[in-house]
């Protein structure tokens, strides 16, 4: 049974991947601060032999390299998530998405983990004209701090290689939806469907914008095909 470690197994996206490799027979870690109050989710308080969470921060060496050197799979989902977030507390997202990610990097690199996940976004391409399709070659213009923050650590990640046994994989997320434990309702698609439930009248701005969605589950599912896949 292979082990894997959830670092911010407590949020939106990490509740349902930590819920999907329970189901599938595996052992799961939570590593997470709970740093949006999120103690009473679901999954937090679950009591399974296969199931352990650990309350630790990504810049306690300490703490995240106890249980690094536990798991066959490591899954990076931690951060301040998002560009009003991250432009409203500059300082925190860069102690956090800079230092405490590059620290879990290292961490992962030292112990040659063999499938280390780090979940990126679709933000890194920035805007594109609606006549390009982007692709993993498409050029990076990152315009927020979160984005900028997540084009540094996927530079970081892939400097790496040839100087360590780690096996990364980068996933550049479409924006999520869909139902969860811990759940957000600023996300566009949940948010309208909170206020259409609630009998809001819906503003639509930029109409004619296109970005993609996609639904937890099915990351859940692509996290777990990584995971599965040949080195």
């Amino acid at each position: 049974m292979s082990s894997v470690l959830m670092i911010g197994g407590e949020g939106y996206i990490g509740n349902i991947v930590s819920l999907n490799l329970l189901k599938e027979g595996y052992k799961v870690c939570s590593f997470d601060n709970l740093l949006y109050k999120n103690n009473n989710c679901v999954l937090y308080k679950i009591t399974s032999n296969n199931y352990n969470f650990v309350y630790g921060d990504i810049l306690d060496s300490y703490s995240l390299e106890n249980e690094i050197i536990k798991a066959d799979a490591v899954v990076l989902l931690a951060g301040l998530v998002g560009d009003p977030i991250t432009k409203s507390f500059p300082k925190a997202a860069s102690l956090i998405n800079d230092l405490g990610i590059r620290n879990v990097i290292n961490l992962c690199s030292k112990h040659q983990i063999e499938k280390f996940i780090f979940i990126s976004t679709c933000s890194n391409y920035g805007l594109i004209n609606s006549d390009k399709t982007a692709d993993e070659n498409f050029p990076l213009n990152p315009l927020s701090l979160y984005a900028k923050s997540k084009v540094t650590a996927e530079k970081y990640i892939l400097s790496l290689k040839d100087k360590t046994k780690m096996h990364p994989t980068i996933l550049r997320f479409a924006t999520a939806f869909g139902l969860s434990p811990r759940m957000r309702f600023d996300l566009t698609i949940n948010e309208f469907t909170r206020d259409i439930a609630n009998g809001k009248e819906l503003q639509v701005y930029d109409a004619k914008t296109w970005r993609p969605y996609c639904h937890v589950q099915d990351f859940a599912f692509l996290i777990q095909k990584v995971i599965e896949a040949p080195v």
